[in-house]
């Protein structure tokens, strides 16, 4: 018996050695892994998400030159840019492109203006639904800044492939000639979205992430005044600002009624681009997913019985959480907030508030964090109403509630091991 014992003992000791010695070589892969993600320290910067316009007013006429600003969240010392042909009707043929920062209007800081080329060339062409990486130059870009990419279209184009400006100020030069150089620009019209550019990413050995906020109209800054105060960009700001100064790029992947589940060429589903809009991104780390309210309303004004219902956005964001966590990425959830006398939305009120229920208390344990933007939107007295200091339409807040809705992440929620992370050396 005494033999017996002595050997069980080994056994467990050999079972628990073993154990320990594959849980460590478990997180010595896990941290591998999160080590090797940003070990060429590229990150996104700033992503449009990609629509199709449609072949009217969406097709350029040659030796058009375009210039496009986007608003870099965070800062690095080298630029490279992603162009994107995936809903051309014809091979887009890129002359020439180049990259500056903004000083006012259409003009660039003279000094600051990069040739891109690929693959050393000066020029590419883009197949139909083809996209391409420019190389990278060195150019030294603040946090927080906007950023003019210039393309010229020695042949035109066909289709566009087209991403929402959220206020911000396209220039086109129809015919004009090869213009990527030049500090001040000369347009012939404008435009309030921008084209082919698909994102631009920036070298930074400090950056420790990469945050996608997406969804709707709400996300793409629908009730903000001015550029640059849609929710995801005050959220950029407070993360890029002491004294938090994290080095995250946030990402405003929000399409004006956009919906999870379903969609077209035009407005693609949050499903559909999930893959291609978010997962894409060079440095992702996390994602906020806000959509789903435009699916609950499809059939506000005719039948508001009729699906999608809670439980199918639900089924929807279970997708998304196990297509993110299969990648490594956390995936931050939202409440819906208050659509009351918009288009409707109040007869499927009481999808909104299931949906929301079941966030709180189900929902919340699949995802890896919660912002409970209905909570902080809503009326008290009367909670499927907007609050009137963030009142506009019924469902977009105002400048004041889009800054409180940033105010309210839990920058806690976004941290990775690479925040505590002291050991870098400059960009």
């Amino acid at each position: 018996m005494k033999l017996w014992r002595q050997w069980f003992a080994l056994a467990l000791l050999a079972i628990a050695s073993l154990t320990s010695a594959a849980f460590a070589d478990g997180r010595r892969h896990d941290d591998d892994r999160n080590s090797r993600r940003h070990e060429n320290h590229w990150f996104t910067a700033w992503a449009g998400p990609q629509e199709d316009p449609g072949a009217t007013a969406s097709t350029f006429v040659a030796g058009t030159t375009i210039r496009e600003a986007v608003w870099a969240t965070l800062g690095g010392n080298k630029v490279r840019v992603k162009f994107s042909n995936l809903y051309g009707s014809q091979p887009l043929v890129i002359g020439s492109a180049s990259v500056a920062l903004k000083a006012t209007d259409s003009s660039v800081v003279p000094g600051s203006l990069r040739a891109l080329t690929f693959g050393g060339q000066a020029g590419i062409t883009v197949p139909v639904t083809g996209i391409v990486l420019s190389d990278a130059v060195d150019l030294d870009v603040p946090a927080l800044t906007d950023v003019s990419v210039s393309i010229y279209l020695p042949s035109g184009s066909g289709e566009s492939a087209q991403y929402p400006g959220s206020k911000k100020i396209t220039y086109i030069g129809a015919g004009g000639g090869d213009q990527t150089q030049a500090v001040t620009f000369t347009s012939t019209t404008t435009a309030a979205n921008g084209y082919f550019v698909s994102s631009v990413e920036v070298h930074n050995r400090r950056g420790t992430g990469v945050v996608a906020c997406v969804g709707d109209s709400i996300v793409a800054g629908g009730g903000t005044d001015a550029e640059n105060l849609k929710w995801s960009d005050r959220l950029a700001a407070r993360i890029n600002s002491p004294p938090n100064h994290f080095e995250k790029g946030v990402l405003g992947l929000g399409i004006n009624g956009n919906r999870l589940l379903s969609g077209a060429t035009s407005n693609p589903a949050g499903l559909a681009r999930f893959d291609r809009d978010v997962l894409g991104m060079a440095g992702l780390t996390h994602v906020i997913m806000a959509d789903g309210i435009n699916d609950l309303g499809a059939n506000a004004l005719t039948n508001p019985a009729l699906p999608p219902n809670a439980e199918d956005v639900e089924y929807g964001l279970r997708q998304i959480v196990a297509r993110a966590h299969a990648r490594g990425i956390k995936v931050i959830a939202t409440t819906m907030g208050p659509a009351w006398g918009f288009r409707g939305y109040e007869n499927i009120d009481f999808k909104r508030l299931e949906y929301n229920a079941w966030m709180r208390t189900v929902g919340v344990k699949i995802v890896d964090g919660l912002v409970d933007f209905d909570k902080l939107l809503n009326d008290p007295a009367n909670p499927s109403h907007m609050l009137p200091q963030y009142l506009t339409d019924g469902i977009h807040p105002n400048d004041a509630g889009h800054l409180a809705m940033a105010d309210l992440v839990n920058l806690k929620l976004l941290e990775t091991d690479d925040d505590d992370d002291d050991g870098h050396d400059g960009r």
